[in-house]
């Protein structure tokens, strides 16, 4: 059992040779992560891979061309689903607002959407596209506000933008 043990342990630890022969050749490969868009010919796709060639090198054949080397990268884009921006317009007592006008725009498309605080203050703007830069501005005839403008750019839900107002004199 011990030789047998020794006898694997020898031939694991063996330097194996690439391989070559015909057309294709081996011999400069190494494992890598690759990946991030897809390949395609004839009836094959490869989604990403778990061993690709060395950049630079290129087999081919009268049906089908491989460069080695990595995709490129290819940055994320926002989705189409939109997100939320909720909060709170309230006095310094913490008193909700009613019918405060609230008023999103879009800094690159010039999209504008409004919308009034509830009975108590609330106020909620739903599927808002996300990866873009907004201008939210509050406004009221009975208060004003120290801070009525807010300027983000909108990556995830924002909950709790809120504004504090005072009443006008």
């Amino acid at each position: 059992m011990r030789v047998v043990a020794l006898i694997l342990i020898f031939i694991t630890s063996l330097p194996i040779a690439s391989q070559t022969g015909g057309p294709y050749d081996l011999s400069h490969n190494v494992i890598a992560s690759g990946g991030g868009s897809n390949s395609t010919g004839g009836t094959y796709t490869v989604d990403g891979t778990a061993g690709q060639g060395i950049a630079g090198v290129q087999s081919s054949n009268p049906t089908l061309s491989v460069r080695g080397g990595f995709w490129a990268f290819q940055p994320l884009a926002p989705t189409a689903a939109g997100t939320t921006i909720s909060g709170r317009v309230v006095t310094t007592d913490e008193y909700g607002i009613t019918n405060a006008r609230l008023t999103l725009t879009n800094a690159a498309t010039g999209e504008v959407r409004t919308t009034l605080t509830s009975s108590f203050g609330y106020y909620r703007f739903d599927d808002v596209p996300v990866g873009a830069f907004y201008q939210l501005q509050v406004s009221t005839k009975r208060y004003v506000f120290k801070e009525d403008t807010r300027f983000f750019n909108l990556v995830d839900e924002l909950t709790d933008v809120n504004f504090v107002g005072v009443p006008a004199q």
